[in-house]
């Protein structure tokens, strides 16, 4: 694909009529801000690859038919969340934006060991509290009414970039000492099997896609309100216990994707009652 000069303008023309988008000027949401999120759709989808030139200010206000200003705008947004990146008299060209790449289906059920060794990760506590009364919480821990629990919050940032908030609620009995003075590695998980001896056996999850509505996670994660995000969450078991340990929510920024390969499970390997080979009776 070509990606310089008149040629990606004229990607950017292919790719809109592909789409049939068109801008609704009777949105509540701002048209720089549609634009936006269009022209981000495009860099992830054209693909375009880091360096490449981006199409003029003029040439996105003709394809979408807004103004320049407002053009202008919808670009400023993405150079301001590390999609582009202004080189001065040169032009603008596309980032690296994609930051990791984890798993909902890993054995390593840590999500911070899960991001490679030559990644520049940083966690910090912004938040420890112990909740008096968080009657959801103890249920979904299976702990009495009104048992205390502890909240911990944490922002974790790659290469200085914050891409994601975390929750963990456990039974504060447990763990009234732990803060971020005890982290491991700054690992919860290995916290708890390094420090508390106990072994984490498995972790449901769920992960949905969300717009932000927390301005604290927004500030946090240096985002507006209603920005598109991926909310996980998941209850954590430890051996010998049915009861969670853990339950845990986290706001993931869109520079972050969840990825897995499930193999289909052949005739081969189903249990027939058969010698291999053999059709199934019946």
């Amino acid at each position: 694909m070509a990606t310089h000069g008149a040629d990606i303008e004229g990607v950017l023309d292919q790719y809109a009529e592909s789409k049939r988008s068109s801008l609704a000027a009777d949105s509540s949401i701002p048209l720089y801000y549609q634009l936006y999120r269009f022209l981000q759709r495009f860099i992830e989808q054209a693909p375009l690859q880091r360096g490449a030139r981006f199409p003029s200010e003029d040439a996105i206000a003709a394809t979408f038919n807004v103004s320049r200003p407002t053009a202008n705008r919808a670009v400023q947004e993405l150079v301001t969340r590390g999609w582009l990146v202004r080189q001065r008299g040169r032009g603008t060209f596309v980032q690296d934006q994609q930051l990791g790449s984890l798993s909902l289906l890993s054995e390593n059920l840590s999500l911070t060991q899960q991001f490679p060794p030559e990644t520049v990760l940083q966690t910090t506590l912004v938040r420890r509290e112990i909740l008096a009364h968080d009657p959801a919480t103890c249920e979904l821990l299976g702990l009495p009414d009104g048992a205390a629990t502890l909240m911990l919050r944490r922002l974790r940032a790659v290469n200085q970039q914050p891409v994601m908030v975390c929750d963990s609620f456990l039974e504060a009995a447990r763990f009234r000492d732990l803060n971020e003075k005890a982290f491991v590695r700054g690992s919860l998980y290995a916290t708890l099997e390094e420090k508390y001896g106990y072994t984490i056996e498995r972790s449901e999850r769920k992960l949905t896609a969300q717009e932000l509505v927390d301005q604290d996670i927004a500030l946090l994660l240096d985002v507006p309100l209603f920005s598109p995000i991926l909310l996980l969450t998941g209850l954590t078991f430890v051996a010998g216990d049915e009861r969670p340990l853990e339950h845990m929510v986290a706001y993931v920024r869109e520079c972050i994707s969840f990825a897995n390969t499930v193999r289909r499970r052949t005739r081969e390997h189903l249990k027939t009652g058969t010698e291999k080979g053999e059709r199934p009776k019946g």
